[in-house]
């Protein structure tokens, strides 16, 4: 599979699938408007403004992850429609129990909390936190649902509005000098207004749900996707953390401003990478699952794919690195200039996640699931490494630099792992 075979499996993907189309455009827009807008948030927003929004996203994600204990992910499973609805009444539930809990624990323990995470300004915010945790539970419960209900044209709707939302959210702030909730509260205007779209979008799955009777306890229906708490949450809390921790590491470790300077430098390097490394992902997992299919294998796609996906990467990574200390200055504004030295030190990490994430891919493929969950312990392993350097040298640069070279490192370990598993399924890792 060649870099000019890539693209036209994806166009192909796109144009024989109108529904792939709808989602994969809602998504780019939703993608693209915030980061071409991000220069004008740079000026609006400062960098320590920009850090206590990365710590904030960072509790409110992982806490509403674990708010419905994964049975979101379950919705798509039933061949009865009733038995969706269900799961979908019993996350909302689960989600809004969740939320009691964790406004009660910021209310007699956040202050001490905060202050030992070094982001004491977020418990002017516990009211925030709190909705933000609800409406992301809610939103994540009917979305699936949605999903599985194939009802694409409103999830592409909804997320644009979404996007819409944030952004005049975010500038309304700006414009009236609000700046330093600004970010968080329009985080939570625009799960806010997706939620009750969502919500007014399903009035009538609502009310024909609201006269079902089912034989089953509510308990005994849990327990029959009893797995989804417990193996797809420790698994889908280990990737979170994994990924959205360094917020907090770096608020405890450096400040606000050195984290808001990596919440930059992920929108602008994160943000493409998994946009594209989803995609190609789609296209891998089908190619390999017909050569797997017929042959046993499938280490021929995945070859032919991580040599396109380099040659596709080397050249903005490169450009990336060789510029981004000169470029960030100038688009982002002067007090952002750290950042562009951050970004350098990244492009090496990132650039093996744009190779590497789509070929890991193909573990589910072949059934090795549970080496996904190995990957991410290793990637933990490597930043909590990065982060105990860059602590104790008091150098949050070094610390960048070690967390992405022992990152990088673990990658090529996952690829050459990830390689030689799709040779067959019976092949051994050593």
């Amino acid at each position: 599979m060649e870099i000019k075979e890539i693209f036209n499996q994806l166009k192909r993907k796109i144009y024989e699938n109108k529904n792939t189309s709808l989602m994969l455009g809602g998504r780019l827009i939703a993608q693209a408007v915030p980061i071409l807008l991000t220069p004008l948030f740079t000026r609006i927003y400062s960098p320590e403004e920009f850090g206590y929004f990365g710590a904030y996203v960072t509790i409110v994600s992982i806490i509403a992850m674990l708010s419905n204990g994964r049975y979101c992910l379950a919705i798509m499973l039933p061949k009865e429609q009733s038995k969706a609805q269900r799961l979908v009444w019993i996350s909302i539930l689960l989600t809004s129990i969740s939320t009691i809990i964790f406004a009660l624990i910021l209310l007699f323990a956040g202050m001490p909390l905060f202050s030992a995470l070094n982001i004491s300004t977020l418990n002017n915010y516990i009211l925030t936190l709190v909705l933000s945790v609800l409406f992301i539970g809610v939103y994540e419960a009917i979305f699936y649902y949605f999903l599985r209900e194939k009802r694409y044209k409103e999830i592409a709707t909804n997320i644009i509005i979404q996007a819409g939302f944030l952004v005049l959210a975010r500038l309304g702030a700006g414009f009236f000098k609000y700046t330093e909730g600004g970010l968080m509260y329009s985080y939570l205007v625009s799960y806010l207004v997706g939620t009750f779209l969502f919500l007014i979008m399903s009035r009538k799955d609502i009310a024909v749900f609201a006269k079902e009777k089912f034989e089953e306890s509510i308990f005994k229906f849990m327990s029959m996707y009893s797995k989804f708490p417990k193996y797809s949450l420790f698994a889908d809390l280990l990737k979170n953390f994994t990924f959205l921790s360094p917020n907090l590491f770096l608020n405890k470790a450096f400040g606000a401003v050195s984290a808001g300077y990596y919440a930059l430098s992920d929108k602008i390097l994160g943000s493409p990478v998994w946009f594209l490394t989803s995609s190609f992902g789609d296209v891998l997992k089908q190619e390999a699952s017909e050569q797997f299919r017929e042959t046993g294998s499938c280490v021929k796609v995945v070859r032919q794919t991580s040599k396109a996906l380099f040659l596709i990467g080397i050249i903005p990574f490169a450009l990336l690195f060789i510029f981004a200390p000169m470029v960030v200055p100038f688009v982002f504004g002067a007090q952002w200039e750290p950042a562009g030295r951050y970004i350098r030190i990244f492009t090496l990490m990132y650039f093996a996640r744009f190779v590497v994430d789509p070929i890991t891919d193909v573990l589910y493929v072949i059934e090795k699931q549970s080496v996904k969950i190995w990957f991410e312990l290793m990637k933990l392993v490597a930043l909590v490494i990065g982060f105990v350097i860059g602590f104790i040298a008091r150098d949050a640069y070094l610390g960048f630099l070690a967390w992405s070279s022992i990152t990088s490192v673990v990658y090529v370990i996952c690829f050459f792992i990830s390689y030689r598993l799709s040779k067959g399924a019976n092949v051994a890792i050593v």
